[in-house]
């Protein structure tokens, strides 16, 4: 498994997380918006992603598992924190 794999599970994440962060606490930003802004910033990150050679590394399947396990419980508690 490629780590660049998952840089783009984290990119997701985070992506996610700001800007729901974004619309929830600071500007209520309409649907439409909110998607044209994760689209750029994923698209943007997806490109400097490909570009660092660091990301091209294998990684074994437990650390790949892992590292993805990780990132989605952290996702579920941000999403609940932001929501309290």
């Amino acid at each position: 498994m490629e780590l660049k794999r998952v840089a783009y599970g984290v990119i997701m994440a985070a992506t996610l997380i700001f800007v729901r962060f974004i619309d929830h606490k600071v500007y209520d930003m309409p649907i439409f918006v909110s998607v044209l802004v994760v689209i750029g910033i994923m698209v943007l990150s997806y490109k400097l992603v490909d570009r660092f050679a660091f990301f091209d590394r294998e990684i074994s399947r437990n650390t790949y598992y892992l590292l993805n396990t990780v990132i989605i419980s952290l996702l579920i508690l941000t999403f609940y924190l932001i929501e309290s």
